[in-house]
């Protein structure tokens, strides 16, 4: 069964999903992606970088960011 976590601007973050979100931006980063600039935007510690466009437009319209992880073959 896949794990999902789905992103927006402003959104609060469980300390399950910024887990998540941490070590997914660490793989991006590991994997030289500018995908981790994107996701640690939504991380806690950046949530005063977004507009107040941003923020009034959140889960509705976006920005945001959804990702998840299916176990491979074995």
């Amino acid at each position: 069964m896949a794990d999902v976590t789905v992103l927006w601007a402003g959104k609060h973050l469980s300390s399950s999903e910024e887990a998540t979100a941490r070590r997914a931006a660490e793989l991006m980063r590991r994997l030289g992606s500018d995908t981790a600039d994107h996701l640690e935007r939504f991380l806690p510690e950046r949530v005063g970088e977004w507009t107040p466009d941003e923020l009034e437009l959140g889960a509705h319209v976006g920005p945001w960011m959804g990702f998840g992880a299916e176990p491979g073959p074995a």
